[in-house]
């Protein structure tokens, strides 16, 4: 390899000194003897060979090559590059990856498949790595978890430390972060998401870099470590300032941390910032941010901000988008209003939410009827609520045995006249003891109204 083809700032100063050091130590030459050769200091040869390179030394690395009698190729070497040069390949591997998450899978297969057979050998082993990801996103596409969970892995373990390698290492790192999360495999999910936070450097985006710390934040908060989660929530938000989606997330993302914390000021701030981030995107698609925002404050201070009613129980179903809308942030408000019980206004969100019943989850469906059963238990109408239990129970599946346990409880205490039964005074111990997890139960809710981890 030529050094004159690549710009000295493309090579990693640490492996560049890993090398220089390795091939004065095969010539069995001193510091001294080759600072007195070359007309060079000891200090700044020692400086080359420690990675401490702030600038241009391609003249004295040439001279010192030159004394050596070896090829300055041994020293700037494919191993030392930071950035490859591949530039011509990566808007097809870009284009590759949104194919991919278009849906659009043989599309992607066969750009891949033309990338790679326009590889020459030295080129395939930098932009491998790159081929490898797509085709992890490939099987994650069409559901085969298992063998992407295979090839992340292998990426990870891929030897080099040039910053494409780098970049996929770092998404792939996140990406088994993700899975674990989506597995409720929170332990194993910060575990790769720490790994990813250590090889995250100045040479990868800022995007992956602002990846990397959101998912330590939010898995960081998942384990109840919210001061550490707020530390990463704050890095992210320094390399965020060019984004205002990122801004407008991270912010939201500090201001339910401080809440969890009882700092209600600085919950205030964050959301507020967040809420003009929002504003100033005027992206219709994100009424649910607005929704999660109006609900925070709302927590922070229900009398103060309580004209905030009258935008989700008067105007907010008037300019829903109901394909784009996730129904359980609705579900929030209306565990809110039953819990201070004001029922004016939930019946018209309840029917609202019933009429979505064939477009959403069996467990989105067994929240709604539940909700509804809790309304109707506390406006004393009980025909409707026995056929909002009786609904809730038919969306219960098998792994629901307290939810399903509850509702079974609630049926027969509207059938059950003997309330010193045994069966009655067992079934109200088992509801205490599930109220004793209330405050856990509050602090999910507000969890929830994260961002998930992503890649």
């Amino acid at each position: 390899m030529e050094k004159k083809i690549y710009n000295f700032q493309d090579f990693d100063p640490i492996k560049v000194g890993i090398n220089l050091r390795t091939e004065r130590q095969n010539a069995k030459v001193s510091i001294a003897k080759l600072s007195k050769d070359v007309k060079i200091s000891v200090g700044k040869i020692s400086s080359i060979e420690t990675g401490k390179i702030h600038k241009d030394y391609s003249k004295e690395i040439n001279s010192i090559a030159e004394s050596l009698k070896i090829p300055v190729a041994n020293i700037l070497n494919d191993d030392a590059l930071l950035k490859p040069p591949i530039e011509k390949y990566t808007s097809d591997i870009e284009l590759a990856l949104h194919f991919v998450t278009a849906g659009l899978i043989d599309e992607a297969k066969r750009l891949t498949e033309k990338i790679r057979i326009t590889l020459s050998s030295r080129e395939h082993k930098w932009v491998h790595p790159a081929l490898l990801f797509t085709q992890a996103e490939i099987c994650t596409s069409s559901g085969l978890y298992k063998e992407a969970k295979a090839i992340y892995k292998r990426i990870i373990n891929l030897s080099g430390n040039h910053s494409l390698l780098n970049h996929y290492r770092v998404r792939s790192l996140n990406a088994l972060a993700c899975r674990a999360f989506k597995q409720n495999e929170i332990i194993v999910a910060l575990g790769f998401a720490k790994r990813a936070d250590v090889r995250s450097d100045k040479n990868l985006s800022a995007e992956q870099r602002y990846n990397t710390y959101l998912n330590m934040a939010l898995l960081y908060s998942f384990v109840g470590y919210t001061d550490i989660a707020i530390f990463h929530a704050h890095n992210a938000e320094k390399i965020s300032q060019e984004n205002v989606y990122f801004l407008m997330e991270i912010k939201f993302t500090l201001g339910v941390l401080y809440l969890i914390q009882n700092d209600k000021d600085r919950a205030y701030s964050y959301v507020s910032e967040s809420l003009s981030f929002h504003y100033s995107i005027k992206d219709s698609a994100s009424i649910n941010h607005m929704f999660k925002c109006f609900y925070i404050l709302y927590k922070i201070d229900p009398f103060k901000y309580s004209e905030i009613r009258d935008f989700f129980e008067v105007n907010y179903l008037t300019i829903v988008d109901k394909e784009s809308f996730q129904i359980e942030y609705l579900h929030l408000w209306i565990e809110q209003l039953i819990e201070e019980e004001r029922l004016d206004n939930i019946e018209p969100l309840l029917d609202w939410c019933m009429g979505m019943v064939n477009k959403v989850s069996a467990h989105t469906n067994y929240k709604t009827y539940w909700l509804a059963s809790n309304f109707y238990k506390l406006s004393q109408q009980l025909t409707k609520q026995n056929d909002a239990l009786r609904s809730a129970l038919y969306f219960v599946d098998e792994n629901m045995n307290k939810e399903k346990g509850i509702i079974l409880f609630e049926l027969s205490k509207l059938k059950e006249n003997e309330i010193s039964s045994p069966f009655y005074e067992a079934a109200s111990l088992f509801q205490n003891v599930l109220k004793q997890y209330e405050l856990n139960y509050s602090l999910d809710k507000l969890l929830y109204l994260l961002p998930k981890p992503r890649y």
